[in-house]
């Protein structure tokens, strides 16, 4: 499957730098990723029952993270596809798999827009990747934030 580019998102105006760091609602979205987390993980026992939900959940923190480094950065994404594609030209230190993110953008839109149900089993060999890549996305932000904060007091 053919993927947007870095400069196809700008060229389409799907990704566009907004001139503002905003922290308040990079935030939100850190809290709401956190929440999320703790929550999928207090009920990790019914994933066997429920797996398409735990990848869909699991796939909203990570996005929501993403979504949180752009705001850090001054940056807007109209969709997910340019937000993995701003990742993978402007946040290489990450050294996160951008195809893995985008294979599992499409997994998530399966089972959003198509009622694609996935099995345990597939869960099961995604959940430590996942929650590395959640784990990465979470220091970076906190980094940036950390970062930011000291440079605006």
């Amino acid at each position: 499957m053919r993927r947007e580019t870095f400069k196809e998102c700008l060229d389409k105006e799907h990704l566009f730098e907004t001139g503002d760091k905003d922290t308040a609602m990079a935030e939100e979205l850190v809290k709401l990723a956190e929440h999320r987390e703790s929550f999928w993980k207090s009920v990790t026992e019914k994933a066997k029952a429920y797996p398409s939900l735990f990848f869909e959940g699991y796939y909203e923190i990570i996005k929501e993270l993403a979504t949180a480094i752009l705001l850090l950065e001054g940056w807007k994404s109209l969709n997910h596809e340019c937000l993995f594609a701003f990742l993978k030209e402007k946040k290489q230190d990450l050294e996160l798999d951008f195809e893995y993110l985008l294979e599992l953008k499409d997994l998530r839109n399966s089972i959003d827009y198509r009622g694609v149900q996935v099995g345990y089993v597939l869960w099961q060999k995604n959940e430590l990747k996942m929650q590395l890549t959640i784990n990465k996305l979470k220091e970076s932000v906190q980094q940036q934030m950390k970062y930011t904060k000291h440079h605006t007091d």
